[in-house]
């Protein structure tokens, strides 16, 4: 069965993946720019399963052989890329968003890369990037890259020369908090979104420090409201945690309808992220994100006193760098300490 899946980059660079699954056969994805190009593809692969052979156009590249041996197959970047993607990625929790990195990479001109000139033609890409995009976005895909490039190394033994290159410097933490008024002009604004569960996100992102896709994934069955906790069995740095529940979050989670297994029924990270940016658009908000809230989160607890350890327990930082990352008590609250 064909699915196509609409994607908005935070360039508002609209892209469409077009993915076909059936037994017996492996998982075919693509990424286009128009959505006729996506149908067009889905049709072409669905004969394929139809006649029981896929067409050329779309067929994965066959492994090596044992007289080839490991790595041979590899000869541009592109290759290095599409195995990173079909292998590696699907064992990772962000495994959607990569893929759609994956395939817009694999558009570009970088991707034709011999591997024997991949230094040179990296160093350019970066380069020609920095004039369309900010540096932390040039950073992410560069790992991104490298990853695959390690990758092909280590399980394949292709053999890389040095692609090592300058990285761009990266951008400073953000500070963005709530400013006076735009929590109620955020929150009288979500009242006219589409998405239902959009208000209760953001009030639960504050009082938890969670993150998207934390509360997104968060199931009822790890509710407690008499014990006023909650369980993320599965985080991002891949530890499980149970969080302490604030009266406010308690009554929040109480006034929400149960609807679903999950919390936020129905809710996707792309649909939070959707309906956050028309939600903060309509309110006239500007450089606002929604992982913000974390911060604006973590922040209130550091200044309702309590220690860095406890703060620490809540959001799931590892190390006291990481939470000074995202506590930024405001100094008015601090002078009021200091008395």
């Amino acid at each position: 069965m064909g699915v196509i899946t609409k994607n908005i980059t935070k360039a508002g660079i609209t892209t469409y993946q077009a993915k076909c699954r059936r037994k017996g056969f492996p998982v075919i994805s693509k990424t286009f720019r128009e959505l006729k190009d996506a149908k067009a593809f889905i049709r072409e692969v669905e004969r394929g399963f139809d006649l029981g052979e896929l067409p050329e156009s779309v067929k994965p590249a066959a492994p090596p052989s044992e007289a080839e041996g490991d790595g041979t197959e590899f000869t541009t970047l592109a290759d290095i890329l599409r195995s990173y993607r079909d292998e590696a990625v699907p064992k990772q929790r962000s495994s959607e968003i990569a893929t759609m990195k994956i395939d817009l990479l694999l558009e570009e001109p970088l991707a034709k890369t011999a591997i024997a000139d991949l230094k040179a033609a990296l160093a350019k890409w970066r380069d020609d990037r920095l004039k369309e995009v900010k540096a932390g976005t040039v950073l992410r895909e560069m790992n991104l890259i490298y990853a695959a490039i390690n990758r092909a190394r280590v399980e394949h033994n292709v053999e890389i020369p040095d692609v090592k290159i300058a990285r761009p410097k990266a951008p400073a933490a953000r500070t963005r908090r709530l400013e006076a008024g735009e929590l109620d002009r955020i929150l009288e604004s979500a009242k006219r979104s589409r998405s239902k569960g959009l208000s209760a996100a953001i009030l639960l992102a504050i009082e938890t420090g969670a993150r998207a896709g934390e509360l997104i994934n968060l199931r009822w069955e790890f509710v407690d409201v008499s014990k006023r906790t909650a369980h993320f069995p599965i985080t991002k740095n891949g530890y499980s945690r149970t969080i302490p529940l604030s009266s406010r979050a308690v009554a929040i989670l109480e006034g929400m309808p149960r609807e679903g297994e999950r919390v936020l029924h129905g809710m996707t990270s792309r649909t939070l992220k959707r309906a956050w940016v028309l939600c903060r658009e309509r309110a006239g908000i500007e450089g606002l994100r929604f992982h913000d809230m974390r911060r604006e989160g973590v922040s209130r607890m550091i200044e309702r006193g309590l220690s860095v350890v406890e703060v620490a327990q809540v959001s799931g930082h590892r190390s006291l760098a990481m939470l000074q990352v995202y506590a930024r008590p405001t100094a008015e609250s601090i002078a009021a300490k200091l008395g």
